[in-house]
C-alpha cells in the first residue's frame, strides 16, 4: 500500500484532528491517540468480531510501521497512554499525528478492499467517533436525498 486512496486519508486526518482537538502536551495527544483506538476497537469490533478486528489492525500496522516507527511499541489495542505519552515525547506530536493518520487510512483501504472504500469511510468514522446516539447521518455535503 504506497500510494493510499485520498478518501481514506482525508477521513483519517479528519478523524485524527476530531480526537486530537487542540491537544499539544504528550499527555493530551497520548490521550487523543488511545481514544481513536479505543473507538475503533469497540467499533469495528461490533462488526468483524474482536479477533477480526486484530487481524486487520495487525495488517494496517504492518503495512504502516517501517513509514512511521512511532507506532513500533504500540498496540493500537487501547490502555497503551503511558506507551503512546513516551512515544509523543520521544518523537513529537507530529509523528505521533502522521502515525496515527496513516493507521487509519490503512484501516480503511484494507475494509475497503472487501465492502468498498464508500462505506469502510463510514463505518470506521462511525466506530471511531460515534455520534452521541450512536448513528451516523446519512446526510452529504450536496447529496441528493431520494
Amino acid at each position: 500500500m504506497t500510494k493510499g486512496s485520498v478518501a481514506a486519508t482525508d477521513a483519517a486526518r479528519g478523524l485524527w484532528a476530531r480526537a486530537a482537538g487542540s491537544a499539544g502536551a504528550p499527555e493530551e495527544i497520548a490521550v487523543a491517540a488511545e481514544r481513536l483506538c479505543t473507538g475503533l476497537r469497540a467499533g469495528l469490533g461490533r462488526w468483524i468480531g474482536a479477533e477480526g478486528y486484530r487481524a486487520l489492525l495487525d495488517r494496517a500496522l504492518g503495512l504502516v510501521r517501517a513509514k512511521h516507527p512511532v507506532l513500533d511499541g504500540l498496540s493500537c489495542l487501547g490502555g497503551d497512554e503511558p506507551l503512546t505519552a513516551a512515544a509523543v515525547r520521544a518523537h513529537g506530536a507530529a509523528e505521533v499525528a502522521a502515525g496515527m493518520e496513516a493507521l487509519v487510512a490503512a484501516l480503511i483501504e484494507l475494509l475497503g478492499r472487501i465492502i468498498g472504500e464508500d462505506m469502510a469511510v463510514r463505518l470506521v468514522e462511525q466506530a471511531a467517533m460515534p455520534s452521541p446516539r450512536g448513528l451516523v447521518s446519512d446526510a452529504r455535503e450536496g447529496a441528493r436525498v431520494g
